[in-house]
Protein backbone atom coordinates (compact mmCIF):
# COMPACT_ATOMS: atom_id res chain seq x y z
CA UNK A 1 0.00 0.00 0.00
CA UNK A 2 1.41 3.60 -1.13
CA UNK A 3 1.22 6.31 1.34
CA UNK A 4 0.51 10.00 0.20
CA UNK A 5 4.34 10.91 0.94
CA UNK A 6 5.67 7.62 -0.98
CA UNK A 7 4.17 9.04 -4.44
CA UNK A 8 6.42 11.67 -6.07
CA UNK A 9 5.75 13.54 -9.14
CA UNK A 10 8.87 13.52 -12.03
CA UNK A 11 10.37 16.69 -10.59
CA UNK A 12 10.61 15.31 -6.94
CA UNK A 13 12.05 11.96 -8.33
CA UNK A 14 15.05 14.36 -10.29
CA UNK A 15 16.06 15.58 -7.07
CA UNK A 16 16.98 12.40 -5.61
CA UNK A 17 20.50 12.10 -5.36
CA UNK A 18 22.52 9.22 -6.83
CA UNK A 19 24.22 7.40 -3.85
CA UNK A 20 27.76 6.73 -5.57
CA UNK A 21 28.33 8.47 -9.02
CA UNK A 22 32.03 7.58 -8.87
CA UNK A 23 31.44 3.34 -8.17
CA UNK A 24 29.01 3.87 -11.40
CA UNK A 25 31.66 5.36 -13.58
CA UNK A 26 34.31 2.71 -12.59
CA UNK A 27 31.74 -0.04 -12.96
CA UNK A 28 30.97 1.09 -16.64
CA UNK A 29 34.32 1.97 -17.33
CA UNK A 30 35.86 -1.58 -16.35
CA UNK A 31 32.86 -3.73 -18.08
CA UNK A 32 33.40 -1.11 -21.42
CA UNK A 33 37.11 -2.22 -21.04
CA UNK A 34 36.79 -5.34 -21.20
CA UNK A 35 33.92 -6.24 -23.67
CA UNK A 36 36.78 -3.62 -26.20
CA UNK A 37 39.13 -6.46 -25.37
CA UNK A 38 36.70 -9.02 -26.79
CA UNK A 39 37.38 -9.32 -30.30
CA UNK A 40 37.78 -12.08 -33.17
CA UNK A 41 41.36 -11.11 -33.57
CA UNK A 42 43.95 -10.86 -31.45
CA UNK A 43 46.01 -8.07 -33.51
CA UNK A 44 43.46 -5.86 -34.34
CA UNK A 45 43.36 -2.98 -32.14
CA UNK A 46 40.39 -1.21 -30.27
CA UNK A 47 40.96 1.73 -32.07
CA UNK A 48 40.78 0.07 -35.37
CA UNK A 49 37.76 -1.77 -33.85
CA UNK A 50 36.06 1.26 -32.82
CA UNK A 51 36.96 2.40 -36.88
CA UNK A 52 35.07 -0.88 -37.97
CA UNK A 53 32.16 -0.01 -35.97
CA UNK A 54 31.31 3.72 -36.46
CA UNK A 55 31.65 2.55 -40.18
CA UNK A 56 28.61 -0.23 -39.58
CA UNK A 57 26.61 2.14 -37.69
CA UNK A 58 26.95 5.43 -39.93
CA UNK A 59 27.95 4.02 -43.46
CA UNK A 60 30.53 5.71 -45.84
CA UNK A 61 33.20 7.85 -43.77
CA UNK A 62 35.84 9.99 -44.78
CA UNK A 63 39.22 9.95 -42.95
CA UNK A 64 38.42 13.28 -41.12
CA UNK A 65 34.89 12.24 -39.31
CA UNK A 66 36.43 9.08 -38.83
CA UNK A 67 39.61 10.66 -36.80
CA UNK A 68 36.65 13.20 -34.85
CA UNK A 69 34.19 10.22 -33.74
CA UNK A 70 37.44 9.00 -32.46
CA UNK A 71 39.16 11.90 -30.35
CA UNK A 72 42.49 10.98 -32.93
CA UNK A 73 44.58 13.49 -34.51
CA UNK A 74 44.43 12.89 -38.28
CA UNK A 75 47.64 10.97 -38.83
CA UNK A 76 46.99 8.86 -36.43
CA UNK A 77 43.75 7.84 -38.34
CA UNK A 78 45.44 7.83 -41.48
CA UNK A 79 47.77 4.87 -39.78
CA UNK A 80 44.91 2.74 -38.67
CA UNK A 81 42.84 3.33 -42.15
CA UNK A 82 46.22 1.88 -43.77
CA UNK A 83 46.15 -0.83 -41.24
CA UNK A 84 42.35 -1.48 -42.12
CA UNK A 85 43.19 -1.37 -45.41
CA UNK A 86 45.68 -4.13 -45.38
CA UNK A 87 43.29 -6.72 -43.50
CA UNK A 88 40.78 -5.82 -46.42
CA UNK A 89 38.90 -4.50 -43.81
CA UNK A 90 37.84 -1.21 -45.61
CA UNK A 91 37.68 0.19 -48.47
CA UNK A 92 37.91 3.83 -50.43
CA UNK A 93 35.92 5.22 -53.02
CA UNK A 94 35.54 8.59 -54.05
CA UNK A 95 33.83 11.31 -52.17
CA UNK A 96 30.53 11.98 -54.94
CA UNK A 97 30.71 15.93 -54.17
CA UNK A 98 34.46 16.36 -53.25
CA UNK A 99 36.97 15.35 -55.46
CA UNK A 100 39.95 16.33 -52.87
CA UNK A 101 38.22 13.55 -50.44
CA UNK A 102 37.82 9.94 -50.08
CA UNK A 103 34.60 7.67 -48.31
CA UNK A 104 35.36 4.90 -46.27
CA UNK A 105 33.20 2.32 -45.94
CA UNK A 106 33.56 -1.74 -45.01
CA UNK A 107 34.31 -4.33 -47.06
CA UNK A 108 32.93 -7.71 -46.44
CA UNK A 109 35.72 -8.76 -44.33
CA UNK A 110 35.13 -5.52 -41.92
CA UNK A 111 31.44 -6.58 -41.86
CA UNK A 112 32.37 -10.21 -41.15
CA UNK A 113 35.01 -9.34 -38.70
CA UNK A 114 32.53 -7.13 -36.54
CA UNK A 115 29.86 -9.80 -36.59
CA UNK A 116 32.10 -12.51 -34.99
CA UNK A 117 33.59 -9.73 -32.84
CA UNK A 118 30.09 -8.51 -31.94
CA UNK A 119 29.08 -12.24 -31.08
CA UNK A 120 32.15 -13.06 -28.79
CA UNK A 121 31.08 -10.09 -26.91
CA UNK A 122 27.31 -11.15 -26.58
CA UNK A 123 28.60 -14.56 -25.57
CA UNK A 124 31.49 -12.74 -23.06
CA UNK A 125 28.14 -11.12 -21.54
CA UNK A 126 26.05 -13.21 -21.57
CA UNK A 127 28.79 -15.86 -19.66
CA UNK A 128 29.00 -13.27 -16.95
CA UNK A 129 25.61 -12.40 -16.24
CA UNK A 130 24.41 -15.89 -15.95
CA UNK A 131 27.04 -16.60 -13.22
CA UNK A 132 24.98 -13.79 -11.10
CA UNK A 133 22.71 -14.25 -8.99
CA UNK A 134 18.79 -13.67 -10.18
CA UNK A 135 18.64 -10.74 -8.02
CA UNK A 136 21.84 -8.94 -9.68
CA UNK A 137 20.49 -10.44 -12.66
CA UNK A 138 16.71 -8.90 -12.21
CA UNK A 139 18.96 -4.95 -11.23
CA UNK A 140 20.60 -5.18 -14.37
CA UNK A 141 17.47 -5.94 -16.55
CA UNK A 142 15.28 -3.19 -14.77
CA UNK A 143 18.42 -0.34 -15.50
CA UNK A 144 18.81 -1.54 -19.15
CA UNK A 145 16.99 1.06 -20.50
CA UNK A 146 17.50 3.81 -18.42
CA UNK A 147 21.10 3.08 -19.05
CA UNK A 148 20.54 3.24 -22.89
CA UNK A 149 18.83 6.72 -22.03
CA UNK A 150 22.50 7.81 -19.98
CA UNK A 151 24.40 6.52 -22.76
CA UNK A 152 22.06 8.30 -25.42
CA UNK A 153 22.15 11.59 -24.21
CA UNK A 154 24.91 14.31 -25.90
Amino acid sequence: MFLDSDVRTVDEQQDVPFPDVGALRMAVLVLARRLRYQIAGDDVSSTETAVLGHLGRCGPMTPGQLARAEHVQPPSMTRVIELLERRRFVRREPHPTDGRQVLLSRTAEGDAFAEASRELRTAWLRDRLDRLDAADRRAIASATDALARLAAMP
